[in-house]
């Protein structure tokens, strides 16, 4: 008998959609206040490379504020752990008989280094929100911690697939 899959996919929190927003309306702010202002206020007109340096930012800026509104976590247990973040290309796999340990955690950005993927001592933490989630401990790579909305129910199927869960 096969072990079922588990799966969860995460949208970002009202912070990430709140810091999201504001970059596309700071871009859009900029964007409209440079070509608000006359261009004689300068002694020199802006130059092709200024121009050019201004879109590029602005492209980046909402690309990025739009990344932040359509980011989403999916975890997934079935022949391997797998942790995708997407549209960032984010991607973790881990073998089940690599995990030495996984425990329910309460995650936040203030516990976990902010919102996002973030680099923590000893592993990497990835949350788009606060809240239950799952730290877990892998023989010789770094750890993971991240947020799901049932991490008994992970744990589970971790057990289920052979890993050493407590």
């Amino acid at each position: 008998m096969s072990n079922p899959v588990h799966e969860e996919t995460l949208r970002p929190g009202r912070t990430l959609t709140v810091v999201g927003w504001a970059v596309i309306a700071t871009a859009v702010g900029i964007a409209a206040l440079v070509l608000a202002v006359p261009t004689g206020w300068q002694d020199q007109p802006p130059t092709a490379s200024d121009v050019g340096v201004l879109v590029v930012t602005l492209a980046v800026t909402v690309a990025l504020g739009v990344g932040s509104l359509l980011m989403r976590m999916t975890v997934r247990v079935d022949e391997v752990l797998e942790v995708r973040v997407r549209p960032w290309w984010y991607r973790r796999r881990i073998a089940p008989e690599r995990i030495t340990s996984a425990e329910v955690v309460h995650v936040t950005g203030g516990n976990s280094g902010g919102l996002g993927i973030r680099l923590v001592p000893g592993g990497t933490a990835v949350l788009l929100d606060g809240g239950p989630g799952v730290q877990v401990t892998i023989r010789g790579a770094r750890s993971i911690r991240f947020r799901c909305n049932d991490p008994d129910a992970l744990v589970e199927a971790l057990r289920a697939r052979g890993a050493a869960v407590d």
